[in-house]
């Protein structure tokens, strides 16, 4: 049996979950929604509509997109389809709790700490990584967001 082309439904929940997983991770990095359009080279009103969930963007957008929003795109769209997948809908200043999300900044976090340390591993990194675990999420993405302010 053939696959078939996926109806207008499915579109529609996909571009909003990759619009909300953008918004989120745009959100996190306290970039605004205008400075990401400039940044990445779009208008503001094509990025809107794509954190909306009217547009999906191109390839080429969306690698721009996760680039500056310092995710691989694969971690972009991973994000996104696991959102899909849970049925998570956008509820406007909704507090996120997408664990693929975190997973994936805590992912970027070990390894520029890993890069900074100059190692891969050790007693630094190992303690990290140990006192991150104990963490709850919300206290991750705080964490996060005090390493991301003190590296600027």
């Amino acid at each position: 049996m053939l696959a078939t082309e996926p109806d207008a439904q499915d579109h529609e929940a996909w571009a909003e979950a990759l619009g909300h997983t953008i918004k989120v991770q745009r959100t996190d990095l306290g970039i605004g929604r205008r400075r990401l359009a400039t940044i990445s080279g779009i208008s503001y009103s094509y990025l809107s509509a794509i954190e909306n969930g009217n547009k999906v963007p191109s390839a080429k957008i969306l690698r721009v997109l996760a680039t500056r929003l310092e995710m691989q795109p694969h971690d972009l769209y991973a994000a996104a389809e696991a959102r899909l997948a849970r049925g998570q809908r956008p509820v406007d200043g909704a507090a996120d709790t997408d664990a693929a999300i975190i997973e994936a900044q805590e992912r970027r976090f070990h390894e520029r700490q890993s890069a900074r340390i100059g190692m891969g591993s050790g007693p630094e990194v190992d303690e990290l990584r140990e006192l991150l675990g104990r963490l709850e999420p919300a206290d991750v993405a705080l964490v996060l967001e005090t390493a991301r302010r003190l590296a600027k």
